[in-house]
């Protein structure tokens, strides 16, 4: 194979789903206090939502370094890779894609191509598995740019928090917002689509958030992909699900997952969100 996938582990995927694709995922930093860990690498899932119900001081992440990126372009390439497609979140909401094309400028043993994404989590992890079977498939690098693109219009990301208080820490809210958000005891429904993160609901019960949810996919319909994801939230998870398979997703593998570290600091426990890809 001579194109070859590199992305980050904001797209959330699991450890055998990178391997069967040949993915290189390069891990972010979860920062407790001076403690740095490697995420999915020095902290898994559970030991992460462990220690985030143990500790008052609320982690923080920080992105790899331009060397990480290089180190991993320069392995693809002793592979054989002749061109890289390195897929990360949009640089207006990390500085990944940036350091990402800091390496790639000072790679002179292959092509890499960085390629800004407007999603994360599974949205991500979406677009970064279908490249790779492109890729695995012979597929010209320009019409997997083409997809790529085509596919970012498609793809969609909703989430139910339980929390602001991880969101407002991070800075992704005003703290005006989070502080009505506080007061009125609601549940924030949020959409990430193209980039841009928009607040377009809120609840007040964990049932009404995972009615909302589906609400979001009745409006997609038809789904060709759709995946589950929460934050240490697994009962709730599970009935979103149930509800998915029964009333939209008809016979489509529905999975549900925990979201990664990198993706719990700024969300918080007991959220629960959905990945979709609309369908032509």
């Amino acid at each position: 194979m001579t194109i070859r996938i590199v992305t980050d582990s904001t797209s959330d995927l699991p450890a055998g789903m990178a391997k069967q694709y040949g993915i290189e995922v390069v891990p972010c930093f979860i920062n407790f206090g001076d403690e740095s860990y490697r995420d999915g690498v020095d902290i898994s899932r559970g030991q992460f939502y462990q220690r985030l119900g143990e500790t008052a001081a609320l982690p923080k992440t920080s992105a790899p370094g331009a060397g990480a990126f290089q180190k991993a372009y320069e392995k693809l390439a002793c592979g054989g890779a002749k061109h890289i497609l390195s897929m990360h979140i949009h640089s207006g909401l990390s500085n990944l894609a940036n350091a990402a094309r800091l390496a790639a400028q000072a790679v002179t043993s292959t092509k890499v191509t960085v390629i800004e994404m407007g999603q994360v989590a599974a949205g991500l992890g979406f677009q970064v598995v279908n490249a790779a079977r492109l890729a695995i498939k012979g597929v010209d690098p320009e019409t997997i740019l083409s997809n790529i693109r085509e596919w970012e219009t498609r793809t969609f990301v909703f989430a139910a928090l339980d929390t602001v208080d991880y969101l407002r820490a991070s800075g992704r809210v005003p703290a005006l917002a989070a502080k009505l958000v506080d007061l009125l005891r609601i549940k924030p429904i949020i959409q990430l689509h193209q980039g841009k993160i928009r607040l377009i609901g809120r609840v007040r019960t964990s049932a009404q958030a995972v009615a909302r949810l589906l609400e979001c996919a009745a409006d997609l319909q038809p789904l060709e992909q759709v995946a589950v994801l929460h934050t240490h939230a697994w009962e709730r998870a599970k009935s979103l699900q149930a509800a998915l398979k029964e009333r939209i997703a008809h016979g489509m593998n529905v999975s549900v997952s925990e979201a990664t570290p990198v993706l719990g600091v700024h969300v918080g426990p007991g959220g629960v969100g959905l990945a979709c890809l609309r369908g032509q």
